[in-house]
């Protein structure tokens, strides 16, 4: 599947919300997040709220101290974004 960080440009932002966009049945805490694009969890910490917030991504309590976070596949802007990149995909743009 095409990525946004290569059609809009590289950001943490982006890179972040592709990586829930290509795996968007998996849980990811912070450090799985930061490992899997090769950035600092406290660089990543700081996009993840904004995430959570515009409601692209849950987030989950698992312990005391555990955050893990999905993709909300229920938000329509993700809906579009999905089928946005599945017709990428298709078209092989």
């Amino acid at each position: 599947m095409k990525k946004l960080n290569d059609i809009l440009g590289p950001s943490k932002y982006m890179i972040v919300l592709d990586l829930f966009l290509q795996n968007p049945e998996e849980f990811m805490n912070l450090r799985e997040v930061a490992r899997r694009i090769d950035k600092n969890p406290a660089s990543v910490m700081k996009v993840l709220p904004s995430l959570v917030n515009r409601d692209y991504i849950t987030s989950t309590r698992i312990g005391a101290k555990i955050i893990a976070y999905k993709l909300n596949k229920e938000n329509k802007r993700v809906k579009l974004l999905l089928e946005f990149l599945g017709k990428l995909e298709e078209e092989d743009l």
